[in-house]
């Protein structure tokens, strides 16, 4: 562990600590556990009698100078037996909650993040413990298994196992779905690596109140099982067996009864009070505990022999060859899994990207532009996504068929991904230079030292000023712009040979925008990386890419060079989409819109998706799927009207403006 993170991970503790000394209640209960805790530690030493041994003359007699709380019905002495007892009850206490949480934590974490059928079989048989009620769980067990310590053990874990479980898998559902879960996915580490490093950490402070609450359950348990006759046998000492003992002399001797009682009540009391303080002071009232950032696996699941359907492209449409092409997807179908149903949301999809190309892939929102760009790492949730068939090719590899592994390895070091929001990607528990050490140290065989200073060299390149001092920096300290740099820089590690940027200047402020895009299109010419570009933004589109593809419900509509694109359209909603731009200095009373809504993805009309938008729509668009079309080398549009020429400029609001400033570029959104 760095000496940064352990100065954060101490610092949490000290102020936990300093929390939980100033609850009042907490702090009394922490004071009677400890010296519960070592008057059983140290019975031997403190108790001036065997708790066995039978003083036959004294049987029966009350407190007094030898016998400090009197002696039971066989003249053994009751505080010596109330110390061992003590011993016997929190040691059981204790190994069953080790070996509750030994046995449910990974079965939680696991379960929350890869959810799917391994959750759904762990929660029946959660929900089914659950509502039994614990002791009918643990008199069941341990009548099965017979009386005694070790079998009281099996049946008190396996009363405490389900309700943690539970938590864990509630946690890791929550944690999942950070950001940084997301970014750690795209830089090619392991899952069981985030399960232990990054998931773990954020569950162990629920976990831990949790576990000194359910001591208490535990402590309470074991003396009802002892009490029965099926936890700790008889002449040992037990809280339990005390109970028992004294339960037969209650109209006798109240006080054989009452002593274990009232040290079962109050250390029960105890371990509550304990927990409702710790979760004041390490959940409610700071930061959760974090250790170093780990690795971490996603894969998006694919239905088997979905890499090798090229039969379904769509009739017209053609892919180039791949031999100077880093990226080439062919066909590419997703879908969700709808319950009854697998609903697509990528028909068809066929791209490339050339050795040091930018392309722009815009569309409104829901077009199908993130999933397509996480479908090339394969990152989408699995469940419920699936790819349905296609293939992703990178450099003429499929990347569909690599088995985890192997996408571990492209990830992070030859595709690498820049994430829309910085501050939720970066891990908000650690430094700035640990995470970029950790993302090279997860590819490469490099010392700590070197890759600190390889990550020094990738800070000042990105812009970022005295790189050294920001190192030691979190991400909240950070500017917008700063952050957004710091992930670039992350993405940069390994030396990618293609980016993929997920509207990586959308937070951004439009001068942190323009100085975002021209950092990535340096980088790109510099080391002749290409780059996958999703966007809305058609001015950052103009101003930054060198090709462009239009998306619209889930099927590329037009490809082009930028410049073809702007100066003439050829699909509808491609025109419609430059007409609705804002312009600087244009006088109008109201922006051209428009009209209607992007269809349902379970509800897709027949023929053309855009038809019900279009305002040159025929009856021949609804008839059947519009195939696509090469108009040009490497043009390629999907729409029957495609031969029909822009009538003239004006129609586009002056779209053929390619000079446009950058100030006036970043502002078109």
């Amino acid at each position: 562990m760095s000496s940064t993170a352990t100065t954060h991970s101490a610092s949490h503790w000290g102020r936990a600590g300093r929390r939980l000394r100033r609850d009042p209640v907490a702090a009394v209960a922490c004071a009677y556990l400890i010296i519960v805790v070592v008057m059983a530690v140290f019975a031997p030493l403190i108790a001036q009698h065997d708790p066995n041994f039978q003083y036959l003359s004294e049987r029966l007699s009350g407190p007094s100078g030898t016998h400090w709380l009197g002696t039971d019905d066989l003249g053994r002495d009751t505080f010596a037996r109330l110390l061992f007892g003590a011993r016997v009850s929190l040691q059981t206490s204790v190994l069953v909650a080790l070996l509750a949480v030994a046995i449910a934590v990974p079965i939680g974490l696991v379960a929350g993040y890869r959810s799917g059928l391994v959750d759904l079989a762990v929660m029946r048989v959660t929900d089914a413990l659950l509502s039994v009620p614990p002791l009918v769980i643990a008199l069941a067990v341990a009548g099965i298994l017979g009386p005694g310590t070790r079998n009281a053990v099996i049946a008190l874990t396996v009363v405490v196992v389900p309700g943690l479980v539970r938590l864990v898998r509630a946690q890791a559902l929550a944690i999942r779905e950070e950001g940084y879960v997301e970014a750690s996915k795209a830089i090619g580490t392991r899952s069981n690596v985030i399960l232990a490093r990054r998931i773990f950490p954020h569950v162990l402070s629920s976990l831990l109140v949790q576990v000194s609450v359910v001591l208490g359950t535990i402590l309470v348990v074991e003396a009802s099982l002892s009490f029965l006759g099926l936890g700790q046998q008889l002449p040992h000492a037990s809280w339990g067996a005390m109970l028992k003992s004294g339960f037969a002399l209650i109209a006798t001797d109240a006080r054989l009864i009452l002593v274990p009682a009232i040290a079962i009540t109050l250390t029960t009391l105890a371990f509550n009070a304990l927990g409702d303080g710790l979760r004041d002071a390490l959940v409610s009232g700071g930061r959760e505990l974090h250790r170093r950032v780990g690795d971490v696996l996603g894969t998006t699941s694919v239905v088997p022999g979905a890499q090798r359907d090229r039969q379904g492209s769509v009739p017209g449409e053609r892919v180039q060859g791949v031999d100077d092409a880093v990226l080439s997807i062919r066909n590419l179908r997703v879908g969700f899994d709808s319950g009854s149903d697998v609903v697509e949301v990528l028909d068809g999809v066929n791209l490339e990207v050339h050795r040091g190309e930018i392309l722009g892939l815009v569309g409104e929102s829901g077009c199908g532009k993130t999933v397509t760009s996480q479908s090339i790492l394969r990152l989408l949730p699995s469940p419920p996504a699936r790819i349905l068939a296609g293939e992703i090719c990178f450099e003429g590899r499929d990347l569909l068929t690599l088995s985890p592994k192997g996408m571990r390895s492209v990830r992070g070091s030859e595709i690498a991904m820049i994430f829309q929001d910085p501050m939720a990607s970066l891990n908000p528990a650690f430094t700035i230079g640990d995470q970029l050490i950790e993302a090279q140290r997860v590819h490469r065989k490099v010392s700590r030292s070197a890759a600190r200073e390889r990550a020094i060299e990738l800070l000042d390149r990105v812009g970022i000023s005295d790189p050294e001092r920001r190192l030691e920096e979190y991400p909240h300290t950070l500017s917008g712009g700063m952050r957004q740099r710091a992930l670039i820089a992350m993405a940069l590690a390994n030396d990618p040979k293609l980016l993929i940027a997920d509207e990586p200047t959308t937070a951004l402020d439009v001068t942190v925008q323009a100085q975002i895009l021209e950092l990535i299109r340096d980088l790109s010419r510099e080391r002749g990386m290409s780059v996958v570009f999703v966007t809305h933004d058609l001015g950052v589109v103009q101003e930054l890419c060198d090709r462009v593809a239009v998306m619209y419900a889930g099927q590329i509509v037009e490809q082009s060079t930028v410049e073809q694109l702007f100066d003439g359209p050829l699909h509808p909603y491609t025109r419609a989409l430059l007409r609705s731009r804002p312009r600087l200095g244009a006088r109008l009373d109201r922006l051209p819109s428009i009209s209607g809504v992007v269809p349902s993805p379970d509800a897709m009309p027949e023929g053309c998706r855009f038809f019900a938008r279009c305002d040159h729509r025929e009856d021949a668009c609804a008839a059947a799927s519009i195939p696509t079309s090469e108009v040009a080398v490497g043009r390629i549009v999907r729409c029957v009207r495609h031969s029909v020429p822009v009538s003239t400029a004006a129609e586009l609001n002056g779209t053929s403006n390619r000079a446009a400033p950058v100030a006036e570029a970043m502002g078109q959104s």
